[in-house]
Parts: structure tokens; C-alpha cells; sequence
């Protein structure tokens, strides 16, 4: 039996995540039409005997990491519930092959395949790069269609008048006779006029036996008078927050500069109009700013992609607000946690170091720099405002000594062992509110690896 794919973030250089819309098209039925944010990561299914990277540097194709078509798969599997799995070939392709999608699988002579805006890719899905607003469609028997369907129309009625919906070829754009929407065959020209005369909300799409199945039209129909999409929704979408889930950015990037994504669903209702994301300043922990918390202000005020990009300070904390529209103006909002960016062990005005300590490239680290120490006695010391303060390294397997102490308070912390890069290695007792003094010592006994700080609202 397949099982819903585990991706797994590889552990060098990222792949920036973008938006995508992701559908799947099966045999007799669409198993996933939404929005999905990916990036390139290493992928592990049932059947490719291990975790293998699918992130554009597969065969060669691109230099660096990227996102791709099946971690678009993987990503709207594994966020929404759906299963698939393929084989991992290592010669000549060094890439998946997708053998089932959402319980569907390939026969001797209908196989998965994939295109990327309407075209038909001619590389791997490991390969094949995907872009911000992409349509990502991977279709079951895929090579024995003779046409993609593309349909398009009005997206509001009135009961009882006549719609017109077109139905073409997608990678070409030539209309398509004989496609069937909502029981009614299209002409010639593509074109189909349908009535309807109960209100409600439908989601039209076209079939043809010898044709990949069209994406969905959602058609909002009301009475005479009313305002569109208003005389059945009520509902406000569902809404997911997926990142950021951690209380700290270390925990998931490398750089300030953050990716807000999420997943929402609007049901049998009118369909997603619009997000909108705002960002509120909780506190600054360093540097000149007060600690204090500021107003929601808007991140991305009007937008229809999954995700978006913040670049915060250095030491502060924030909370971020996700805003879900459909096309009925219902709504709903979904609220982050604190979520805080550390202190990076470059910010050398508000997080100095003594003489003794050398600077060293690691590519997995916060601001992919740490520091070590070269001599007994080495210090370093960070001025903070918070209720705590947190140390993000490294433990090394010959680790030695730090003591550490926030306003004389000190610990001896014992840094041997071994442990992912950006871990937290000490966090400071709970403190009163206001301004302290984190001091660092390196006791010898072995090598430390420090990476960053991160004061606590």
C-alpha cells in the first residue's frame, strides 16, 4: 500500500519555497485542485528505498537547489492528506518516477505524467523547475490524451439566464468540440451555453473521453437583484497556517528573511477571492529600539499565492495575521505565535566579541557563519531586553566548556555530544522584564561552536 510521502528539508543550501496551484487529475475524478507553497527538498517514498534529493540539482539540471514539480506533489500530498509513491532511479536519471497518486496507480499501459502551465515537461519532475503562480497538473494516462482541457466563463449568474463557458486545448489554444459541461456538449467553437435555475454554487468542469480532464470553473448564481455570490455561501473558508511553527526562525531557516505560507480551502463554497497578511512587532530585544509592541501593518495586503516574504531585525520578535477571502466577502483570520528572529554571531554592535575567537564558514548555520574559540578565556557578552535569552550552536563531538551568566547568574554548560546545526544549546532561567547582561567565557576542555542568540519577549 502507498503511504503519504515524509519530505525531508536537506541539510545544505535551500530552495527558496514559492506558490504554486497543484492538480491532480485521476482516472475518473480530480484528487487535488489548490494552492500548495514548495520548494526543493529530499523526498522519501515507499518504494525509493530511502530519502533521495529532488530540488533542480537532479542529473545535473541546475546548479543549485530549486523548487520542482513532484516536491510540488510531495509537499500537496503531505499537507493535504493524499497519498503517492514512485521508484528512484539512480542511472541515467537520478530521479523519481511517480507510479500512483491518491490510490490511483499505473497499468502496463497508463502511466503518471506532469506539465507545468499547460506544456508537457520533457525532464524528470526532480528536474523540472517551477516558478511563483505556476500550474503544476499531473495527469493519470497522461500519454495516451490527445488534448489538455482549458475551460473559461463568466464566474457569476442569474437564474434562469444562459452562460457561456469555452473549452480549448491548453497548450495550444484551439477550441475543443464534443467536451461535455454540466451535461451540455460544446460546439465547433468550444462553446457550450448552460442555464440554471436554482441558485447556488457550481463548480463546472469539462471531460472528454480522449482529453485530460479541464480545471474547475466556479460559477456563483443568484436571483434577479442580488449581489454576486451572495444567496447561498455563508461559510468562511478554512484556513492553515504551516509556517513559520516554530517560537524561533533558526528553527527552520538561515537568514532573516522569512517565508509566511499557508493553506485554506473554501469547500462547496464561492471560492478564495484573496489573502492578506499582516505583520505586528512584539518586542526588540537589542540595539536602540524600544521593547515595545506595535500596531498590525500590512505584509502583503492583497494577494492570491500561499506564501510571503518578511525580512525582519535582528533580536526581534514578531506575530504575523493571515486573512482569508472568498468571493461571498466571507472571511477568516488565522494569528502566529512570537515568533523571533536571533541575533547572528556577524552583528558584531550588539553582539560583541573579545579577541580570541575566529570566524568560520558553515553552511548550515544561522547567517551560515559560527564562531570558535582560539583562547582560554574568550568572552563574549550581549545586552538584551526580554524575559529570557537563548544560545542557538552546535554540540561537537570533543566538545568543551562554556559558563554562561545572565546578570551575574552563571552556569558551566558541558557542549560535548553531537547535535543538529542551529540547536538550542542553554536557555536562560525566566527573568523580569526589562534590560540584562548575557556574558560568555569559553573554559577550555574542547572546541564550541556559537551561532546565535535570541532574546525572549
Amino acid at each position: 500500500m502507498a503511504l503519504v510521502v515524509l519530505a525531508v528539508a536537506a541539510p545544505g543550501a535551500a530552495a527558496a519555497p514559492v506558490s504554486v496551484n497543484l492538480r491532480v487529475e485521476g482516472a475518473t475524478r480530480t484528487i487535488f485542485d489548490g494552492p500548495v507553497t514548495t520548494d526543493g527538498h529530499a523526498i522519501a517514498t515507499a518504494s525509493s528505498g530511502g530519502a533521495h534529493p529532488c530540488d533542480g540539482t537532479n542529473n545535473g539540471a541546475h546548479p543549485a537547489p530549486l523548487p520542482v514539480a513532484t516536491a510540488a506533489l510531495d509537499d500537496g500530498a503531505r499537507l493535504n492528506g493524499f497519498s503517492w509513491d514512485a521508484d528512484w532511479f539512480d542511472s541515467g536519471l537520478n530521479d523519481f518516477a511517480v507510479k500512483e497518486i491518491g490510490g490511483e496507480a499505473q497499468t502496463a499501459t497508463q502511466f503518471w505524467g506532469y506539465l507545468v502551465n499547460f506544456t508537457f515537461a520533457s525532464v524528470g519532475g526532480c528536474q523540472q523547475q517551477v516558478r511563483q503562480g505556476d500550474e503544476v497538473l499531473w495527469v493519470f494516462d497522461a500519454f495516451n490524451k490527445s488534448n489538455v482541457l482549458r475551460l473559461s466563463g463568466q464566474s457569476a449568474a442569474t437564474t434562469g439566464a444562459p452562460v457561456t463557458v469555452q473549452v480549448v486545448d491548453g497548450q495550444d489554444g484551439s477550441p475543443q468540440a464534443g467536451a461535455i459541461v454540466n451535461g451540455t456538449a460544446t460546439g465547433g467553437d468550444g462553446r457550450a451555453t448552460l442555464s440554471f435555475p436554482d441558485p447556488g454554487v457550481y463548480r463546472l468542469k469539462a471531460e472528454r473521453a480522449d482529453a485530460v480532464r479541464s480545471n474547475a470553473l466556479v460559477l456563483c448564481v443568484d436571483p434577479p437583484g442580488a449581489d454576486p455570490c451572495s444567496a447561498s455561501d455563508r461559510e468562511a473558508p478554512s484556513l492553515r497556517l504551516d509556517q513559520p511553527t516554530g517560537e524561533l526562525a533558526s528553527e527552520r531557516g538561515q537568514s532573516r528573511t522569512t517565508v509566511v505560507s499557508w493553506q485554506a480551502d473554501d469547500g462547496t463554497g464561492a471560492g478564495l477571492a484573496h489573502f492578506s497578511v499582516d505583520v505586528r512587532p512584539l518586542a526588540r530585544g537589542v540595539g536602540p529600539a524600544p521593547s515595545t509592541t506595535g500596531d498590525w501593518h500590512a505584509l502583503q495586503p492583497r494577494t492570491t499565492l500561499t506564501s510571503a516574504r518578511f525580512r525582519g531585525d535582528s533580536g526581534a520578535t514578531y506575530r504575523f495575521r493571515i486573512t482569508a477571502v472568498d468571493r461571498a466577502a466571507n472571511r477568516s483570520s488565522v494569528e502566529s505565535g512570537p515568533f523571533t528572529l536571533p541575533v547572528d554571531d556577524r552583528d558584531r554592535k550588539l553582539w560583541p566579541f573579545s579577541r580570541g575567537w575566529r570566524r568560520i564558514p558553515a553552511e548550515s548555520a544561522w547567517g551560515r557563519t559560527v564562531m570558535r574559540p582560539r583562547r582560554r578565556g574568550a568572552s563574549a557578552r550581549l545586552r538584551f531586553r526580554g524575559r529570557a535569552v537563548a544560545l542557538i550552536g552546535r554540540k561537537l563531538r570533543r566538545g568543551g566548556r562554556l559558563r554562561v551568566s545572565v546578570d551575574g547568574r552563571a552556569r558551566v554548560l558541558r557542549l560535548r555530544g553531537r547535535s543538529r546545526p542551529r540547536t538550542v544549546l542553554w536557555q536562560s532561567r525566566t527573568l523580569a522584564d526589562g534590560p540584562h547582561v548575557l556574558r560568555i567565557r569559553w573554559r577550555g576542555g574542547g572546541p564550541v561552536e556559537l551561532d546565535a542568540v535570541a532574546p525572549r519577549p
